[in-house]
């Protein structure tokens, strides 16, 4: 565990009157840390000051809001800043009225990219400076779903509330609802009625449809002057790894522009956050990452305890880390094994299934579920880990190091797969920092980063392991230190059982839990990547705010901008290689 050198208030004064920035606070919070508040007209100035000072916040970790309007009559913008080098996050907050402008900041992060886009649709402000700043989940009309006076409706409450009421019947507005279809705004503009399936004029515009956006000739008149295309990609296929639609400019079989479209698989996480209470709050982020939900479920579990001061019983944080390992190893191995069918290898698929549903058999028996555990509670964990889970953990630990070692001569030793994979993909040291990757995304790009070993949580401060990096940065990085994270896992589960406390493994709880007003935030090591839950108390048993950080978000920005120029089956390869999980992309 690296020594922090933390950052003390004064060198942030420094730095904000060096450039003549006058801070509205700047103050230690009790379950956040160093928070500084500026004006947003000062906001961009004062992030460009602290990313160029010696202090080094060279990322942007977060970004959300936060609907203060009953409070302090505000909408409050969090940025989370983080130090690699001095090994400290400094939030920085700004308020904004009801519909103001949000400037944005990504001429200084690129990881701001999609999140600025999100905050301001999802709480009604103008994004102004952002290179696209269109709506990212929400259609045109919806109003901003995380306002607290926007009341939670189900899809039914939710088509009833919106009938139209001049501009189409309300039989052709139902047959194109059950069609999935959104009526076109203007029902007399034959290009949209024909794009949206020929309800009202079922014959094709005069000339062809020029998608907006896409050159139709390279702009180099020397070069081949073939016509590009556009191509759609997913959601349905399964390359996309889930129900990503990627939009790519193709000239031929060679990527020239993608833009992700997302929000397929909105699951509204946040929003009905606010109206669960904290031990139901499991629950929800279950459905973000799917296959990897202890690990969510410990940040929300840790969060809460921090704003309540709840005291966690050993053993319960070593069954948490026990847990968290076997639920990365089942989730790894998920996405090894369709890596190999990306890229032809249908056998490392199968091997890799059958490890996978041996240690899927364990977190059943332990938790009763195979995916969506809600398992680890404030306080500490539903249930003890049983003697038959214990035989089962042993009995597979027998052979996990050589399976795996098979795995790697398989798949990672094959010349084939090398050669679609070193120097593909590359995202380098610097785009990882500015794009805000975390987990194996950025280790694999040089950043010695891991929150298990940087910043120890549950039972990881007694456990003893490595972290290892790369520096290519391509997909072949990615896979080794994935693989490298594998026998990490191993190693800790191992100790976990030698080293087991006895005792509890829940404290005592108040039937039901009302948390102190306040803020929380604490952030994991998840399968992905760093997942933090951001909590915003009101005294209630429910929170007022949750904010959950999804790592593959950030991936998706990456793998979205290392695309061009790669031909179409590399680009399969290469967005498989970040691991995305579309339940906590959309949220």
């Amino acid at each position: 565990m690296r020594r922090p050198a933390l950052i003390r208030d004064h060198e942030i004064t420094a730095v904000l009157q060096s450039a003549s920035i006058a801070a509205l606070s700047l103050a230690e919070e009790s379950c956040l840390g160093l928070v500084l508040r500026v004006d947003v007209d000062a906001l961009v100035a004062t992030l460009a000051a602290l990313k160029d000072s010696d202090l080094g916040f060279a990322q942007l970790i977060d970004l959300f809001g936060a609907d203060l309007l009953e409070k302090r009559g505000v909408i409050e913008v969090t940025y989370r800043l983080r130090s690699l080098e001095r090994d400290f996050d400094l939030f920085v907050k700004t308020d904004l009225e009801a519909g103001g402008v949000l400037p944005s900041v990504t001429g200084l992060y690129l990881s701001a990219l999609l999140p600025e886009r999100e905050a301001a649709e999802m709480f009604g402000l103008s994004l102004t400076g952002h290179p696209n700043p269109k709506h990212l989940l929400l259609t045109d009309g919806v109003p901003p779903m995380l306002l607290k006076s926007v009341p939670i409706r189900s899809a039914e409450e939710s088509r009833v509330a919106e009938l139209p009421k001049d501009d189409l019947s309300l039989q052709l507005y139902n047959d194109f609802m059950d069609r999935g279809i959104v009526p076109p705004e203007d029902p007399d503009d034959p290009l949209q009625n024909y794009l949206f399936a020929g309800w009202i004029s079922p014959e094709p515009p005069e000339g062809p449809l020029v998608p907006r956006n896409i050159r139709r000739v390279p702009d180099d008149p020397d070069a081949l002057a073939t016509d590009h295309y556009l191509l759609q990609m997913g959601p349905q296929h399964p390359s996309t790894h889930g129900v990503l639609n990627m939009v790519l400019e193709m000239d031929g079989e060679t990527i020239i522009s993608s833009e992700a479209h997302v929000g397929n698989l909105h699951r509204g996480i946040e929003k009905l956050a606010e109206s669960r209470r904290y031990n139901q709050l499991g629950t929800l982020v279950d459905r973000g990452d799917y296959v990897g939900g202890i690990n969510t479920e410990m940040a929300v579990a840790l969060s809460v305890e921090k704003l309540a001061e709840i005291e966690v019983p050993q053993r319960a944080s070593w069954i948490r880390v026990l847990m968290a390992e076997i639920n990365r190893l089942a989730s790894n191995y998920l996405w090894i094994g369709p890596c190999g069918l990306d890229s032809g290898a249908m056998g490392i698929f199968l091997f890799c299934l059958y490890d996978r549903e041996r240690w899927q058999e364990v977190l059943e028996e332990v938790t009763g579920q195979r995916l969506m555990f809600n398992y680890v509670r404030p306080g500490g964990v539903v249930a003890d880990i049983t003697p038959r889970a214990v035989a089962l953990i042993e009995d597979m630990l027998k052979d996990a190091d050589s399976r795996l070692d098979e795995h790697f001569e398989a798949f990672m030793a094959s010349e084939i797969f090398q050669q679609r994979t070193r120097g593909v993909g590359v995202v380098t040291k610097e785009d990882a920092l500015s794009l805000g990757a975390t987990g194996f995304v950025a280790r694999a790009s040089g950043i010695d980063w891991d929150l298990r070993r940087d910043r120890p949580y549950a039972a990881y401060d007694k456990m003893d392991f490595e972290v290892m990096t790369a520096d290519e940065g391509d997909i072949w990085s990615r896979m080794l230190c994935r693989f490298d994270e594998q026998r990490q896992s191993l190693r800790m589960i191992r100790q976990c059982l030698d080293g087991m406390p006895e005792g509890d493994f829940m404290a005592k709880m108040p039937r039901v839990l009302r948390v102190p007003e306040g803020e929380a935030a604490v952030p994991v090591e998840a399968v992905r990547g760093e997942m933090e839950a951001h909590i915003y108390s009101d005294g209630s048993d429910k929170p007022y705010r949750m904010r959950y950080r999804p790592p593959t978000l950030f991936s998706l920005m990456i793998s979205d901008l290392t695309l061009p120029g790669h031909f179409l089956a590399d680009a399969i390869v290469n967005l498989g290689s970040f691991d995305f999980c579309f339940g906590e992309v959309d949220r």
